[in-house]
């Protein structure tokens, strides 16, 4: 007879690491989540405010009810967005949406915490949820192909204040711009291909020249060259978002609309004072 003892494993050893992988993906759920909705309500306050500008609402935002409308709607843009890109289902976007809406909807100080302590219930509702298909209506059908192109999104947020006050950047993003990928594709090792670590270094040199060039000249020519420098980096950007190497395809199709946004505002920015 055999009486060697046998280890089995006891139920909670076993369902030790499973429990923990799922901890984690709760935890970067619910951070994604509120890094998103802090992100949304930085971005989209300047839009918001723009409008109350444009339109005259100025006392709507001197009323602590006025103020926390704005608020709610800073965060339910990006998150409510973000939210239908990762895949979540219509009933928990509502959730995150109406929890968000009772935070700033009480005319209390401080708004923050009212909003922060409201909001996460719901918050770790979703981190908990694992995504699922869901059924689209029509809007939601609309509002996914928003989403999808969330980096353009958030790339015409980031510039937003182009379109308000155009202006011409300075020289030195010449040369960050000519380098940014050559650094990107030696972190992420992309560089594999030596005809496509060739072109990056010939780009980068090639923008560093543009700088140079951009000191050397009168102010106005100084500006357009700015521009087409940043537009024609838009073409960079085009070439690896469709080949899909180097970098990321999301940040290059963000540095697309940027590089052409800033490009164009450096342009009429210069235009305008001759």
């Amino acid at each position: 007879m055999n009486t060697t003892p046998t280890l089995t494993p006891s139920r909670s050893s076993l369902a030790g690491p499973s429990t923990t992988a799922s901890a984690g993906r709760w935890l970067l759920a619910v951070g994604e989540l509120v890094l998103v909705a802090a992100l949304s309500m930085m971005l989209v306050d300047q839009v918001t405010g723009a409008v109350i500008g444009a339109l005259g609402l100025f006392p709507l935002v001197a009323h602590p009810a006025g103020i926390a409308l704005v608020m709610t709607v800073d965060v339910l843009f990006g998150t409510v967005l973000w939210l239908v890109h990762r895949g979540r289902s219509t009933r928990a976007i509502l959730a995150v949406a109406g929890a968000t809406t009772l935070g700033f909807a009480a005319p209390l100080v401080p708004f923050a915490l009212v909003a922060v302590v409201s909001c996460m219930p719901a918050h770790f509702g979703i981190g908990a949820r694992p995504l699922r298909a869901v059924s689209s209506s029509p809007v939601r059908r609309g509002v996914e192909r928003v989403a999808r192109r969330w980096p353009t999104v958030l790339a015409l947020l980031l510039t937003f204040g182009e379109f308000l006050r155009p202006g011409v950047s300075p020289v030195w993003a010449l040369v960050l711009l000519g380098a940014e990928y050559l650094v990107i594709g030696g972190i992420r090792r992309q560089f594999g291909d030596r005809r496509i670590l060739a072109l990056h270094v010939v780009g980068a040199l090639a923008y560093a020249a543009l700088a140079v060039a951009a000191l050397n000249v009168p102010s106005v020519a100084a500006g357009l060259l700015i521009g087409v420098g940043w537009i024609l980096h838009a073409g960079w950007d085009v070439a690896l978002h469709r080949a899909d190497i180097v970098t990321w395809r999301w940040y290059a199709e963000a540095c697309i609309v940027i590089d052409l946004v800033v490009g164009l505002s450096a342009i009429v920015a210069v235009l305008s004072r001759i």
